[in-house]
């Protein structure tokens, strides 16, 4: 079996095959999240408070449907990851046209349900009514394009579950950069609007589909696409839904979670949601390092958990962990320092910037906690273990924070209280994440004994 572009990460240095494969990804990370940085920072310059609030209202739904199939794109990585650590040739074939087939079905199911429930929703979250049409046109425009996101990011997938990811990278910066063009031709040189900024959005993610699909159709590896072999496994499809469900229903009710979140944010006016749209997009900065490097870890794990290598998977966990604070930590402290100058880069309006950078300080003490616990979960993940931390998750990311809002805003009513609750969130997760995958790590023999120490 010829491979051209993979990478057997199960043989070489564990440092480099991870540093090799985060870093292309978490580039890719930066260029996937200039789509909605470009839209905020052209909205905001041209169009005012009013539309980057529109915009900001609508994120966490966006990342609704993101983070649902993020999991189930995740849950297919592991499967042909494994695969591939096995070196099962017929195993992989099956898989890869699984994966696609499957992200076809859920693509339309996806698309439907998204534009259906985007008015109730908005409704429901108190979107302010002086931003609520431009809210609503944005996001209508927005989903009509989630086959395209659902597709290439299942495309991408695939390479990456081979250790291949600096060409889904190099597709991704070719649409980042095209998005951003498209930006200013419609919003700021045709007058569209916050209309603009979604088609720009739309479009770009339509051009990333001619590449990835390319690639997977034309090439000669292991993962080589035939249009009429796509269709489903359905034991496969059970594998990659038994790993991938769990993360695709907490990311997605995470983030359907802080939708309604966002109502406690409305409340407060305009401002504090255009405040909230800047600060969005410094948590996504500052949280993609840390995903990138907990993606590198679960490939790794992956392949070699198929190997059956147990002594290479704690050393890339030992090495992962350190990596993931060594970029953590600086980013913190960036972020808490100049966090009203980064704020007023993005919006010129005062009381929006003081929101946002108000935001930033909270919150950025305590993103090690969140990676500890973003990390800690994909490796468990890993070796197929993710219902108990997807469990763990759903309980401090979403429980906690939807009876903490809902009871604490009865007794009064503070911003302090919204903007605490990322943070209260990660200490609870991290504290049982960490809890729970000591003892998972010493059931899979993932880490060393206390008699084999002394």
């Amino acid at each position: 079996m010829r491979k051209y572009s993979s990478v057997d990460m199960t043989d070489g240095g564990a440092l480099h095959h991870i540093v090799s494969f985060a870093l292309p990804l978490f580039l890719g990370n930066v260029f996937q999240q200039l789509y909605n940085t470009a839209d905020c920072f052209v909205v905001g310059h041209f169009l005012g408070r009013d539309a980057l609030a529109a915009i900001g209202s609508t994120s966490q739904l966006v990342f609704t449907v993101i983070g649902f199939f993020g999991g189930f794109a995740s849950g297919a990585q592991v499967v042909i990851s494994q695969l591939f650590g096995a070196k099962d040739a017929a195993g992989m074939e099956k898989a890869v046209h699984t994966a696609l087939a499957s992200s076809l079905a859920i693509s339309v199911f996806m698309t439907f349900l998204s534009l259906l429930v985007t008015t109730p929703v908005l409704r429901l979250i108190h979107v302010p009514e002086e931003v609520f049409p431009l809210a609503q046109r944005y996001l209508r425009i927005f989903f009509s394009g989630t086959p395209f996101l659902i597709l290439y990011n299942m495309g991408a997938g695939i390479l990456r579950a081979f250790g291949d990811s600096k060409r889904p990278l190099m597709f991704l910066a070719m649409s980042s950069l095209l998005n951003i063009a498209l930006d200013f031709l419609f919003v700021a040189v045709f007058r569209l609007g916050v209309d603009g900024a979604a088609w720009a959005t739309v479009v770009s993610e339509a051009v990333s589909l001619i590449p990835v699909f390319s690639v997977l159709v034309l090439t000669r590896d292991a993962y080589k696409v035939s249009p009429r072999k796509i269709r489903i496994d359905f034991p496969l499809l059970s594998q990659m839904l038994k790993i991938g469900l769990p993360g695709a229903l907490s990311s997605s009710l995470t983030a359907f979670s802080n939708t309604f979140l966002q109502k406690y944010v409305n409340d407060f006016g305009s401002a504090c949601t255009a405040g909230w749209a800047v600060f969005a997009r410094f948590d996504q900065l500052a949280i993609m390092p840390m995903m990138s490097i907990s993606l590198a870890a679960t490939t790794f794990v992956s392949q070699n958990f198929g190997a059956g290598k147990r002594a290479r998977i704690r050393r890339g966990m030992r090495i992962s962990f350190a990596l993931v604070l060594s970029v953590t930590v600086p980013i913190s402290v960036v972020l808490l320092i100049l966090a009203r100058i980064l704020s007023v880069f993005f919006v010129e309006d005062e009381e929006a910037a003081g929101y946002a950078a108000l935001f930033i300080r909270y919150t950025s003490p305590f993103y090690v906690l969140c990676a500890t616990t973003m990390l800690l979960a994909q490796i468990l993940r890993g070796i197929g273990d993710s219902i108990v931390p997807t469990a763990i998750t759903f309980s401090g990311f979403i429980l906690f924070r939807q009876v903490f809002l809902f009871v604490s805003t009865r007794f009064v009513q503070s911003f302090f209280l919204v903007a605490a609750t990322y943070p209260l969130a990660w200490i609870l997760t991290s504290l049982f994440m960490a809890l729970y995958f000591r003892k998972a790590a010493q059931k899979r023999a993932l880490c060393r004994k206390r008699s084999e120490i002394s």
